[in-house]
């Protein structure tokens, strides 16, 4: 992976100022390497942590369905009619107790719902 020039330069300044701070402080040098690679450990972890949480990137599916159910009408107590939608195209599907007859429609204009008019 390619890291970006300002991303180099920044942990490079951020390591140089460390160090400054160490010298003037007067820490040892092992207890700025085990405090730097301590803050390390917990930005990898948390990087890490948002990651398989899943933020900040979209989805890896869409998550339109494949079949959708239009319109259904019941035509007697145990029988009905529904137009439903499978990837794109329309059929209507014809079920009762013990039956299903699917029969595709041939014009896609009739796949639109009718819109009901309030009185």
């Amino acid at each position: 992976m390619r890291r970006a020039p300002a991303f180099t330069l920044t942990a490079a300044l951020a390591l140089l100022g460390a160090l400054a701070l160490a010298s003037g402080a007067s820490l040892s040098p092992a207890a700025l390497a085990r405090a730097l690679l301590a803050l390390a450990g917990a930005a990898a972890l948390g990087w890490w942590w948002l990651r398989a949480r899943g933020a900040g990137r979209p989805p890896r599916f869409a998550d339109t369905p494949r079949l959708t159910v239009v319109q259904r009408v019941g035509l007697t107590a145990r029988t009905g009619l529904a137009l439903v939608e499978v990837d794109g195209r329309a059929y209507l599907l014809v079920h009762g107790e013990g039956f299903a007859r699917l029969r595709p429609v041939p014009c896609r204009a009739a796949v639109a719902p009718r819109l009901e008019v309030a009185r």
